[in-house]
């Protein structure tokens, strides 16, 4: 497994912490989330800190309803996540959202879900794998068109890629309060015969005024402190050759069955050795 193809599974494994039993889980400068701060709570574990090295459209869109013969994923496959509130049904959809192709390399001018935008998740991060800082990610979404008072619906090429998950957590990090993972990929979309379209979607940039989530990046000395679970999710020779003292060791690749993620009851039994009255800081090398 390379680098990249790790780091991937660990950014999902971060956000899918919100997902699971888990209420408190964190994140910190060295690459570490904090899911207590993506929800709608304003509880958080530490301070924002830069991270050292970790993770309205124009004219109508169409709505996304769906008929009950339409394929799509099981009902109940959200209803398994406690906090499925993250997500967002495919037939739940509509033209009041605005939906972002996180996706990178060429899928979306290929093919994406009709009026939507692209923001390909690379962009987040700079040359060395880390994240922007929180001035220079405002202002790629606000000329992307995007406000904080916006309805957001996020995807990427597919759900065990990571890419709608890292702009899900950038979102939630500058105070995005109405975002949402879309629940299922875009073949999942097509699937249920939902509007397409190559044609590149621009609309009109806009002013993102970002209000930063304290405790969604935890800083040294929190970590240092000892009041949090430490989680490490890099492969696990790395864990084996050093770590942070105290860390657990959870594989990422154990968060996805087939090309979907797990859902709740098995995302709770990888997640079962976690103190869910704990607060959790995840870590890996980086975002990239």
């Amino acid at each position: 497994m390379t680098k990249n193809d790790f780091t991937i599974p660990a950014i999902l494994m971060i956000s899918l912490l919100t997902l699971a039993p888990l209420a408190n889980a964190g994140c910190c400068s060295e690459g570490t989330w904090d899911p207590s701060g993506f929800l709608n709570s304003d509880a958080g574990t530490g301070m924002p800190s830069q991270p050292i090295q970790s993770a309205q459209a124009e004219g109508s869109q169409e709505s996304a309803a769906v008929s009950s013969s339409s394929p799509q994923n099981p009902p109940d496959r959200l209803a398994s996540y406690p906090n499925g509130i993250i997500m967002k049904l495919m037939k739940s959809v509509s033209s009041s959202d605005v939906i972002i192709d996180a996706s990178n390399g060429d899928g979306y001018a290929a093919s994406h879900i009709k009026n939507a935008i692209h923001i390909p998740s690379k962009d987040f991060l700079d040359s060395n794998g880390n994240l922007k800082g929180d001035e220079e990610l405002s202002r790629l979404l606000g000329e992307a068109g995007l406000s904080k008072e916006d309805s957001v619906v996020v995807y990427g090429s597919a759900e065990r890629s990571g890419e709608a998950q890292l702009a899900f957590l950038v979102l939630r990090h500058l105070g995005q309060d109405d975002v949402r993972l879309l629940e299922g990929s875009l073949d999942d979309w097509k699937a249920a015969g939902l509007p397409v379209e190559a044609q590149k979607t621009v609309i009109p940039a806009a002013e993102y005024n970002p209000s930063v989530r304290p405790g969604v990046i935890a800083e040294y000395d929190y970590v240092k402190s000892g009041q949090a679970r430490i989680v490490d999710v890099r492969p696990f020779v790395d864990f084996g050759k050093g770590r942070i003292p105290g860390s657990t060791a959870l594989d990422p690749a154990n968060v996805i069955k087939g090309d979907k993620i797990k859902n709740g009851g098995d995302l709770g039994t990888v997640f079962s050795r976690l103190d869910k009255d704990m607060p959790i800081v995840v870590y890996s090398d980086d975002y990239s």
